[in-house]
């Protein structure tokens, strides 16, 4: 019968140890013998046992960082070599040539601002494929690889139905802006130009078209880029702005001069708006201006109410820019815009550097 007075009276009891040892848990003990014999210099096994907060300290336990880490993206402008530059020029043989300035403003740079990525925005059938075809065709003259990105058309008429295709005017637009024959340009030019398609209609996305620029600009060590166009590698027009960001980001690394062609809404804006003027480097303006009045109709050379083209330099982040329209007109034969003779003396041109 329970002692009422001995609660653990009449409970079962434990089996002891030997004879004077306390009873204790197993695992108690179990956890007081790997204390001792770590205090002995051994451990499980004879294997001696560290200290885990010991291991980052023991030597040769670290292994060389390699990962720059946040450190990678921070410039410390201090130590950077040949800090100060000027800007240079890439010429095409036309009035774009004309547009940038020289730092002091007193020239013009003479081409457009190298390793820049650059809108070139207006309607349709005013020259801006041609004149950039011409860029292409003279840049490649002087033997550096180039690039013309297709986004809107064939290139080539494989099937000779009769059409002028691309690559003929290709050829024609070559031929007069570098004197050469068919003969001389297929050497001295075409083997400099290589032809990226990339038309939404096959299939084409944003991501296959930058694999492929990728691919083909760093296999061929490609400086001179003409996209035609900028809009057509994105037809839901919604990209465009947000696309010419990450073009321009990557073309900066690879030091790559880049003429993108862009279509113009009935606003008078680009395709893309705000956002593509302000994202790209440098933007130029392809419009129509209308003659209002007889005295506007004399000062640029034509007639009461006609309406004539011209083109304005919108900026550019690395050179000055001439702060007036200037009148174009397209060189017969080639359709490469050219400035007009009937310029305004009071906005004439400044001399190429």
């Amino acid at each position: 019968m329970a002692d009422p007075n001995n609660p653990a009276a009449g409970m079962p009891q434990m089996p002891t140890g030997a004879p004077g040892m306390q009873q204790q848990n197993p695992m108690m003990q179990m956890m007081q013998m790997m204390q001792m014999m770590q205090m002995m210099g051994g451990g499980l096994g004879g294997v001696p046992t560290i200290d885990p907060a010991a291991i980052p300290f023991a030597t040769g336990q670290l292994q060389p960082d390699t990962d720059s880490g946040l450190d990678s993206d921070i410039i410390r402008p201090a130590t950077l070599a040949n800090l100060v530059k000027s800007q240079q020029g890439v010429r095409t043989g036309s009035v774009l040539d004309r547009l940038c300035l020289t730092e002091d403003a007193t020239g013009s740079l003479g081409g457009l601002p190298k390793g820049c990525t650059i809108a070139f925005a207006g309607p349709p059938g005013m020259g801006k494929t041609r004149t950039a075809i011409s860029a292409l065709s003279l840049v490649a003259q002087t033997g550096q690889k180039v690039a013309f990105v297709v986004a809107e058309e064939g290139f080539h008429d494989e099937s000779e139905s009769g059409r002028d295709d691309l690559a003929s005017r290709m050829a024609k637009i070559g031929m007069s802006a570098t004197g050469l024959d068919e003969a001389e340009l297929r050497t001295q030019v075409l083997e400099n130009i290589y032809v990226l398609e990339s038309q939404y209609h096959k299939g084409q996305t944003w991501d296959d078209f930058v694999s492929k620029y990728r691919y083909l600009v760093e296999k061929q060590d490609i400086k001179f880029v003409v996209i035609d166009s900028l809009n057509m590698l994105d037809p839901t027009k919604h990209r465009t702005a947000d696309n010419l960001s990450a073009l321009k980001t990557y073309n900066h690394e690879r030091g790559i001069t880049a003429l993108c062609i862009g279509q113009i809404k009935d606003t008078g804006s680009p395709v893309g708006g705000e956002a593509l003027m302000h994202t790209a480097d440098a933007v130029y303006l392809l419009e129509e201006m209308g003659l209002t009045s007889k005295d506007m109709a004399a000062k640029w050379g034509g007639n009461y109410r006609d309406r004539i083209h011209v083109i304005r330099i919108v900026k550019s982040v690395t050179t000055p820019i001439f702060p007036h329209p200037v009148r174009v007109e397209r060189e017969a034969g080639t359709g490469v815009l050219r400035p007009h003779p009937d310029q305004p003396e009071e906005y004439a041109l400044l001399p190429e550097a």
